[in-house]
């Protein structure tokens, strides 16, 4: 076998991230935001139909403001908050030509991630995104609040400030549908959900916790395609979180970011919140010559192995994460000890410039086989960082190895790697 060749299999989707990130994972939402002199709340349901939902902290760095992100089990940012007091959340819409930036050069990487590191305010974020053409913003919305009140609707060619004390945005471009042509055309429940949100706004008792939870509920999802997986209040002068999962408005868990961000980097699987034990589906892949078994989420989609690989799956939303299982020949000379230094790293060096071992570990299959265990970060060609996840073993004169790549928390899929075993 070509080991060099198949070391491009651990790299061939991390340089094709920015396909997957066109399609973020928001498809039906509600998100508003009203102030006054001491109080500034934003509110919003997020709508789909995948149930693996999760939020994730990033603490400060040098340079970057500590955050938290909700989303999903494939880590696609749904929204957020920084720990300056700024929110955003995205929202699906219909698919348009982006024309006022053509010109300018297409921002690589996260933009999301990177706006809410180094920005504090909407306008730091305006400036950011007036330099770059927001090419991946070609079917979603951004709405932006700071903690001072500022909030604006960014529609890739278009910007809509907040003019009064409150804001609505759903999921139709408020810049191709006047009022006077509402419900639009366009996924006509967007502007259902607009237009109760923005009534109960206007004819709020006052800017507080509880008139947000009633506008949530009354704005909710719960059909056949789609239901409201969770909600939030972000209180954003205070730092604080009203968390709400499945439209249930009267159970609520209050996160205080700063405390949180205290912890380090971690993670939370919403539903574990409120005492639902978190049990994925399984599924296995036999292989014959040689004999071997691993499982993987049976949520994940079956894809064409590349390569060297024998196995892949992917999350069923995009490209990644992903496991795959590849057999190679077995190097000579490299102790298993080493496999990760001597044998990955310099063939990930011929493809990518920034690559680094974070961790590597002697370690042992479940039925003792001995293996090793290696995890790499990388930078891609559009500037995303990837988290890669090698378990090796021997096995005869195969080296067989089980690999797993994320955006974040690679040891999520750890279980699957170990499920490994010989027959």
């Amino acid at each position: 076998m070509d080991t060099k060749l198949n070391m491009k299999t651990l790299l061939t989707l991390p340089i094709l991230i920015l396909i997957v990130f066109t399609h973020p994972l928001a498809f039906a939402c509600t998100a508003f935001m009203a102030s006054d002199s001491d109080t500034v709340l934003v509110g919003n349901n997020e709508d789909y139909n995948i149930p693996h939902t999760r939020m994730w902290f990033i603490p400060a760095k040098s340079g970057q403001y500590g955050r938290v992100y909700f989303g999903y089990d494939c880590w696609y940012i749904g929204g957020g908050m920084n720990d300056q007091g700024l929110f955003f959340d995205i929202l699906l819409t219909e698919t348009l030509e982006i024309k006022s930036s053509k010109e300018k050069p297409i921002f690589k990487g996260d933009i999301f991630d990177k706006f809410m590191a180094e920005c504090a305010t909407v306008k730091e974020v305006l400036d950011l995104f007036d330099s770059y053409h927001l090419e991946q913003m070609s079917n979603f919305q951004l709405l932006v609040v700071d903690r001072t009140g500022d909030s604006v609707i960014i529609e890739r060619d278009h910007t809509i400030r907040k003019t009064g004390s409150y804001q609505v945005v759903t999921n139709f471009l408020q810049s191709q549908v006047g009022e006077n042509r509402q419900p639009c055309e366009w996924y006509k429940g967007g502007c259902n959900r607009y237009q109760t949100a923005k009534r109960m706004l206007k004819d709020r008792r006052a800017v507080s916790v509880e008139y947000f939870r009633e506008i949530l509920e009354a704005t909710h999802q719960n059909t056949l395609g789609t239901r409201t997986l969770y909600s939030n209040i972000y209180d954003l002068k205070n730092g604080l979180i009203y968390l709400y999962y499945l439209h249930n408005f009267e159970n609520e868990v209050i996160i205080n970011l700063n405390e949180e961000l205290k912890k380090g980097s971690h993670y939370y699987e919403i539903p574990t919140l409120y005492g639902k034990k978190i049990t994925f589906g399984k599924k296995q892949y036999v292989h014959h010559s040689p004999a071997f078994k691993i499982s993987y989420p049976k949520h994940y989609k079956v894809v064409k192995p590349e390569l060297n690989e024998v196995f892949r799956v992917r999350h069923s939303a995009g490209g990644i994460p992903n496991l795959s299982v590849s057999i190679d020949d077995k190097p000579q000379g490299i102790p298993l000890r080493d496999i990760g230094e001597k044998f990955y790293l310099p063939e990930m060096k011929k493809k990518v410039a920034k690559v680094k071992i974070i961790s590597n570990i002697q370690t042992k299959l479940k039925d003792g086989t001995p293996a090793n265990e290696v995890q790499f970060e990388l930078m891609t060609i559009d500037n995303r960082l990837v988290k890669i996840l090698v378990l090796s073993t021997y096995h005869n004169d195969n080296l067989i190895y089980a690999a797993t790549q994320s955006l974040a928390f690679p040891g999520t899929l750890r279980e699957y790697l170990y499920s490994l075993r010989f027959d």
